[in-house]
């Protein structure tokens, strides 16, 4: 987990335990350690307060789901009892099957039943609940625990030491998501691949940490815009299908049990023969391969903790098509640097850019980085601010900088693969691969 997104974790907990005292709860927090100990310190911290029955979200992941089935398991047999609710889908997985009885593996017919299901089941917002006559008294050593998680927020980490300040009480967080829904998501179909503007919502960390909910925004959405945000028409329409993506993948992650251990979702593709180029691997984390729209994103990232939805797609697809690296191995370092990094969603993501997934772009879709940088930023906005030594250049250089200049003199590097060749290698290789298979 990135630095970035444990830092945000422990700001919601400040803000949530103060909260929580306007309506005399106090927040306890656990360290529970690796899955394997949770069942045993849960068990002990209910049978000390005298606890009778805990809730909790559901997890889809397979780790996630052995880990609860413990936990009901263990707290059953002290009398306690376990319940989950199911806020991390607007749908359960299990509700949204194809007319074979079968979950879907394509994510339109999967789109549109989650549509018709959305509406059908769509829960108002609850009042907010009064404050309790009495509470828990605040334990001294809770207080101290939490006051050490503050100072942990302030340590400058390499994954986020120029990361910008992200809100992190319920009403900032519910600001943030309505301001974005009433001003910018009539126009998100045509600003969300500018990484130079802000046409995004912005709020995936949120939802990456259960700050809020997608029931949450399709609430609000529709409470401001009415069913004509589930138009095609309308602009919300594309960011309310970006919401059902993130469903689908941990549907697919429940259905498909596989892809949560490392393991593509065309299981055939474990076999194909990926890159063991650490060279390459290194100079794609460090902003280093010579194509400016990839390094710009990678340098973002690892000095934000964030990137922008279009350079992920951009990034991924050199690497995976460019490079023909493991996707696996890009997987895990997004996870450990992004502060919305979501298992479900960068997993889907990775294996969608490799073309081993659900769904996944065919092989030989293979985005050109300088044409595509061309086209999302135009001006090399984005690019000169993550890479001042290109700042100079005009638009028509920043794009392909070694085409127009002496680039090791500014401090910028060559192309570490020419395109071309790249594609072509890749083609022949997936091509290769799967004849072989016949």
């Amino acid at each position: 987990m990135a630095n970035s997104k444990i830092a945000l974790i422990y700001q919601r907990l400040v803000s949530l335990q103060e909260e929580l005292k306007e309506r005399n709860i106090n927040l306890q927090v656990m360290d529970g350690g690796i899955y394997e100990t949770l069942p045993e310190k849960l068990t002990e911290l209910c049978v000390k307060n005298h606890v009778t029955h805990v809730y909790c979200n559901a997890e889809y992941e397979w780790d996630e789901r052995q880990r609860d089935a413990s936990v009901k398991n263990s707290l059953n047999k002290m009398d306690v009892a376990f319940a989950t609710f199911h806020d991390t889908c607007l749908v359960k997985p299990t509700e949204i099957m194809n007319l074979k009885n079968e979950p879907y593996k394509v994510f339109t017919p999967y789109f549109k039943r989650w549509l018709e299901m959305t509406l059908r089941q769509l829960p108002g917002v609850p009042e907010k609940c009064s404050a309790n006559d009495t509470g828990l008294k605040d334990s001294e050593d809770d207080n101290q625990y939490i006051e050490s998680l503050i100072s942990k927020t302030n340590r400058q980490d390499s994954d986020g030491s120029d990361a910008p300040s992200w809100p992190a009480t319920a009403s900032e967080i519910t600001k943030k998501m309505n301001g974005f829904i009433v001003e910018f998501a009539p126009d998100y179909p045509k600003n969300r691949d500018i990484p130079s503007i802000e046409g995004t919502s912005k709020i995936s960390p949120y939802l990456s940490i259960g700050a809020l909910s997608p029931r949450q925004c399709l609430f609000h959405v529709l409470q401001e815009y009415g069913e004509d945000a589930l138009s095609p028409e309308h602009g919300a329409y594309t960011w309310v299908k970006e919401i059902a993506w993130r469903d689908f993948y941990r549907y697919v992650m429940f259905h498909f049990p596989h892809v949560s251990r490392g393991l593509p979702f065309q299981k055939h593709y474990q076999y194909f023969k990926w890159e063991n180029n650490q060279q390459h691997f290194d100079a794609w984390k460090a902003g280093e391969t010579g194509y400016p729209i990839v390094d710009a994103a990678m340098i973002a990232l690892k000095q934000t903790g964030w990137m922008h939805n279009r350079l992920r797609m951009i990034v991924a697809s050199f690497y995976c098509k460019h490079l023909l690296l493991p996707w696996k191995w890009a997987e895990d370092y997004f996870m450990s640097q992004l502060i919305d990094g979501d298992y479900a969603s960068n997993n889907g993501g990775w294996q969608w850019s490799a073309s081993v997934g659900t769904d996944a772009a065919p092989y030989f879709r293979i985005f050109n980085p300088t044409t595509q940088s061309e086209r999302f930023d135009p001006q090399g906005e984005f690019i000169k601010t993550w890479l001042p030594q290109l700042a100079h250049l005009s638009p028509k250089q920043v794009h392909e900088p070694s085409k127009h200049c002496d680039v090791q003199r500014l401090g910028y590097a060559l192309p570490i693969v020419e395109h071309k060749a790249s594609v072509a290698r890749t083609k022949a290789q997936f091509k290769g691969f799967l004849a072989a298979l016949k």
